[in-house]
């Protein structure tokens, strides 16, 4: 084995030699890996850590095609329920001011709305919670790596900073939770250049005007 790890590129080389140390001493880096830094990858960090294990976490956002980017908590926290949510209950403050004067309560001036103080908001309350959720890990004694990670094998996982630096770990299990991304429909012409998806919205500075939403299924 060892002159078969010999004769590979440098980095398959590396990696043959941390596979063959791993099957001699039978030991690993860590009791788990998550592949995946969102509420599922979270969850089932911090409950084996809890339960005594040693855990690490690889969280990487590749940005959208519109060069969106954001931190640690996947989907939901990021692009999904809770930017949704705030910005929901924007739109229903809006409307219970201008419902108020029917009730008497006295509004000076035109109500008016600006995108720029909302998103501003929403996206600091959205980074409060990307912290969080570090300080979390943190004191669950999980470590977080922001770096993109891959499947070797059963036991190893191929670590990439967005630097381009390469680093292999070991565990005794691997959880796969990346989730899921949108994607524009290919066959429909103008959605790419006249459509926008929610790893982008959320994160507008401008606001968008008047706009159709679409939902879609992966199929």
């Amino acid at each position: 084995m060892a002159a078969l790890c010999r004769g590979r590129h440098r980095w398959k080389r590396t990696n043959c030699l941390y596979v063959l140390a791993r099957n001699l001493t039978g030991k690993f880096d860590y009791d788990l890996v998550v592949i995946g830094g969102g509420s599922g990858g979270l969850a089932c960090s911090k409950e084996a850590a809890q339960l005594g294990q040693k855990v690490a976490v690889l969280d990487y956002v590749e940005p959208s095609v519109r060069g969106t980017k954001w931190g640690l908590g996947g989907t939901c926290v990021n692009v999904g329920c809770i930017p949704k949510k705030l910005m929901h209950q924007t739109a229903l403050l809006g409307t219970a001011v201008k419902d108020a004067k029917k009730y008497g309560w006295q509004i000076p001036g035109p109500v008016c709305h600006d995108w720029a103080t909302m998103a501003e908001a929403v996206q600091n309350h959205v980074r409060s919670l990307n912290w969080g959720h570090r300080v979390q890990l943190q004191d669950k004694k999980v470590k977080y790596l922001n770096i993109k990670g891959s499947l070797v094998d059963e036991h190893t996982v191929k670590g990439l900073t967005k630097a381009g630096k390469e680093t292999i770990l070991t565990a005794k299990n691997i959880v796969i939770a990346t989730g899921g991304r949108p994607k524009y429909p290919t066959n429909i012409p103008g959605a790419m250049e006249h459509g926008i998806t929610s790893d982008d919205i959320f994160w507008l500075k401008k606001s968008p005007g008047k706009t159709l939403s679409s939902p879609h299924d992966s199929d």
